[in-house]
């Protein structure tokens, strides 16, 4: 590297060695000047610098002290969870989950709402009803916020925040949603597929975190993934990785809402079971899910088709079974092709669905080849209904510690 720095390389070297420390504390949750010099692989006068900087800024805090009768009393640093707020958006075609999240990754506060169907005609009065009610749980005002972050499924150009398609959800074409966010909101707006906001969230706080390279399994009204290679989301040449729920595992299977047959969300996705589902009913194959129903609605949703299938209905249990193999060889297939550690299962429709992810696990143990496997992990998602959430909001904080890993 040449002895005589720039402006701009001075610049980028200073941003880029805050961004180690902000990331460092992230991980550890806290830290010493000594430790920090240690990790960062930093001398204790440029780490002294940006310590004093960031602690006259607020954006760190001293949270212990502590001494061993010699010198000074050695003090324990954190990033300051006040020093700035995000907002994330789960928008799937059934819910619309949110969350307010602190500097340290730390939920204040959520809410959420499940509904039958979405079009594109009431996606703003959700949301704001979403936000409003985060406002008020957590008595901030609109402008405390930093940043909004929306997780949407389909295809996001998460470039320009605009939703190109979602074959799902009717009328998700081409919708500017970063626009309209701004314009209602007047904040910055980030907007990212929701399966890949959901690994973002398993590697910064889930079970990703233990490891480099993973693959996280969607489940919801449709089906994606998001694949992490070296600790980072791994987004594709065009943006559009993940799409495994368009990989057709059965030649001669149902038609998908892409016009093709025999994709995984055509048998397996949360439309398809409810969908298979409901002609059960109308042929009056399942007494027991007739009997698990919501007698107000007239298609049955998966946590009834569990229900049913718990209470001793074998249609519906073969449902969920049938599904969760399917779902097992998009898992295979991705391992054969990524060779990941660990695979994290999450969304919707795994949630209280004991019977479908043992037979996922199964599957995946049987079909699988052995040496692919032999130290692969399978997990259930341990952040719940708002991983995805979780992860829009964390997409608003990545731009303060993401760094360069090349620049040496």
């Amino acid at each position: 590297m040449s002895n005589e720095y720039s402006k701009s390389d001075q610049s980028f070297l200073r941003s880029y060695n805050i961004k180690k420390v902000r990331s460092i504390l992230r991980e550890e949750g806290y830290c010493s000047r000594v430790d920090l010099s240690a990790k960062a692989n930093l001398d204790k006068k440029t780490i002294t610098n940006i310590i004093n900087e960031m602690l006259a800024d607020g954006e760190v805090i001293v949270v212990s002290k502590s001494t061993n009768g010699v010198g000074r009393p050695k003090e324990n640093l954190a990033l300051n969870g006040k020093y700035l707020y995000s907002i994330g958006l789960d928008v799937g075609g059934t819910h619309v989950s949110g969350v307010i999240m602190d500097y340290t990754g730390k939920v204040l506060c959520d809410h959420s709402i499940d509904i039958a169907s979405m079009s594109s005609d009431i996606l703003m009065q959700l949301c704001n009803y979403i936000i409003e009610e985060l406002l008020e749980k957590s008595k901030f005002s609109i402008e405390q916020i930093d940043k909004i972050g929306l997780a949407f499924p389909g295809y996001i150009d998460s470039k320009t925040g605009e939703a190109k398609l979602n074959e799902n959800i009717k009328g998700w074409r081409n919708l500017p949603l970063a626009d309209l966010f701004h314009k209602k909101y007047n904040v910055e707006i980030m907007v990212d597929d929701c399966s890949r906001l959901m690994a973002l969230a398993e590697l910064r706080y889930g079970s990703g975190r233990e490891v480099n390279d993973f693959i996280v399994f969607d489940l919801g009204l449709g089906i994606g993934c998001g694949i992490v290679i070296n600790g980072k989301v791994f987004y594709g040449s065009m943006g559009m990785s993940g799409e495994v729920g368009h990989t057709i595992v059965k030649v001669d299977g149902p038609r998908c809402t892409c016009g093709r047959n025999g994709c995984i969300e055509s048998i397996a996705s949360g439309w398809a079971l409810t969908k298979q589902a409901t002609e059960l009913l109308d042929r009056g194959e399942s007494p027991l899910l007739s009997e698990a129903t919501n007698k107000n609605t007239i298609i049955p949703t998966v946590k009834e088709i569990g229900l049913a299938a718990k209470l001793g209905d074998d249609k519906c249990l073969r449902l969920l079974k049938n599904a969760g193999r399917y779902i097992a060889i998009g898992i295979v297939n991705s391992i054969s092709i990524i060779n990941p550690s660990k695979v994290i299962v999450g969304g919707r429709l795994i949630l209280d669905n004991d019977i479908m992810f043992h037979e996922i696990v199964e599957t995946v143990k049987r079909e699988a080849l052995n040496e692919m496997i032999k130290d692969l992990r399978i997990q259930a998602s341990q952040l719940g209904d708002l991983a995805t959430a979780i992860g829009a909001a964390t997409l608003c904080m990545e731009n303060y510690f993401e760094i360069n890993d090349d620049f040496d």
